[in-house]
């Protein structure tokens, strides 16, 4: 039987997507290993994939002050640079011990296939050390290709400032990889562990693969032959999943509801930002689900009966159930959202999240994001009555579905990861 390893590391948007390719692999006679954060682990095992787990204090630095004050917006500048310092700070301790696992997994499964999200860095010197066995597996994209319109850190300097930003910072992370390969002559020593060596195979030697839609991405055009868009894949996450009467009684009685979700998203504001949801919204008479998922939107208890509040719900069942969405803007919210035919308001918090607004409301499947920094009732008001009433976001929402429900091929995508594998 042939090993599939799979690391991810990060939160749901970063795990769901390799869960969805494992699926792919098992059903094709793989075995599926998995390297994600070890808060995923009970969820993985009962899957019934074999589970190595990173230590849970990476995502646990989301949830502290530090990280809630960075991705939330909070605070004053100077607080949010003294933010940005202490979690480098304990970022590099867990990045050393992460790299240090990554290289003991990889030795003791000496997997046939190794699939690696960009946060696990090291794993490239891995795959030019074996080649043909390994593959980058994105769920965004702008990670090692440049995009024109956005820098790596998914913010718009002009055409050439954000291309030399890719370029420095392909160039820091080749560093980084080098010093890691040098801690293992061992394994590594045979390998052109150069600066250029290490930042072509990030860029135009390894295989790459982006698990988006091309009806939302347009796929670059200089982009080398080596990075490919495959489409928007997930898996079934509802078959043992039932929704409280509450919720279904609710839905009976406003059948045209929004869902409000931040998903992995935390914010130093909690109570403050559901407040302005349900202000909004008992203004406008809009009925609306809000998930409180990870924390970032907290339960108010006194709210009117067109709003519900839910601890958690998956989101392959409740999007074809709403009219429309507002969320943070990750990739894997986004595409869903349009794979359901859901207009989207986006709230974004960090990185990717601003690109993905850009490309909604470029492509007319929502009104303009609102930061969540900027977040205030006027405006939020404002917005969700333009995604409740403006009748061409559902229509587009809807042609961008159909579009999407012809594009992931698992057929493709397996002969894509397989290749050269019997």
């Amino acid at each position: 039987m042939m090993k599939a390893l799979l690391v991810s590391m990060g939160t749901r948007g970063d795990i769901e997507p390799f869960l969805a390719v494992g699926e792919i692999l098992r059903e094709r006679g793989w075995e599926v290993v998995c390297l994600f954060p070890e808060q995923f682990r009970d969820e993985v095992e009962a899957i019934g994939y074999r589970f190595h787990g990173f230590d849970p204090a990476f995502l646990e630095l989301l949830r502290d002050a530090d990280g809630q004050r960075i991705i939330g917006g909070g605070g004053s500048p100077f607080a949010r640079i003294k933010s940005w310092i202490a979690l480098a700070r304990k970022g590099m301790r867990l990045n050393r011990e992460s790299g240090e696992l990554q290289q003991q997994v990889l030795t003791d499964e000496s997997p046939d296939l190794l699939l690696y999200h960009p946060k696990s860095l090291f794993n490239i010197i891995w795959a030019m050390a074996n080649p043909g066995r390994a593959v980058l597996v994105s769920p965004l994209p702008g990670v090692a290709h440049p995009l024109e319109d956005f820098g790596p850190v998914f913010k718009d300097h002009g055409r050439l400032l954000n291309r030399l930003e890719y370029w420095i910072v392909n160039n820091i992370k080749a560093a980084t990889v080098r010093g890691f390969a040098r801690k293992y002559p061992e394994a590594y020593s045979h390998v052109d562990a150069s600066l250029s060596a290490i930042r072509n195979a990030f860029v135009r030697d390894q295989p790459a693969v982006y698990l988006i839609s091309p009806s939302l991405f347009d796929r670059p055009e200089d982009w080398p032959e080596n990075a490919k868009i495959v489409g928007y894949f997930e898996r079934d996450k509802t078959a043992d999943w039932e929704p409280p009467s509450e919720l279904q009684h609710f839905l009976e009685k406003y059948p045209r509801p929004i869902l409000i979700s931040f998903g992995s998203m935390t914010n130093p504001e909690p109570e403050k930002k559901p407040r302005i949801f349900v202000d909004a919204l008992t203004k406008l008479g809009i009925p609306a689900i809000i998930n409180t998922s990870w924390g970032g939107l907290q339960r108010l208890e006194v709210v009117p009966e067109h709003i519900l509040f839910v601890d958690s719900i998956p989101y392959d069942w409740a999007f074809p159930r709403v009219y429309a969405v507002v969320h943070h803007g990750g990739s894997g919210t986004t595409h869903m959202a349009a794979k359901y035919g859901c207009p989207s308001l986006i709230i974004p918090h960090a990185v990717d999240q601003f690109m993905w607004a850009r490309i909604v409301e470029k492509k007319g499947l929502g009104p303009q994001a609102i930061p969540v920094k900027r977040l205030s009732e006027e405006k939020l008001a404002n917005a969700l009555e333009e995604l409740y009433n403006v009748g061409h976001y559902k229509t587009s929402a809807l042609a961008v579905a159909e579009r999407m429900r012809h594009e992931p091929d698992p057929e493709r995508l397996f002969r894509i990861l397989t290749v050269g594998k019997k």
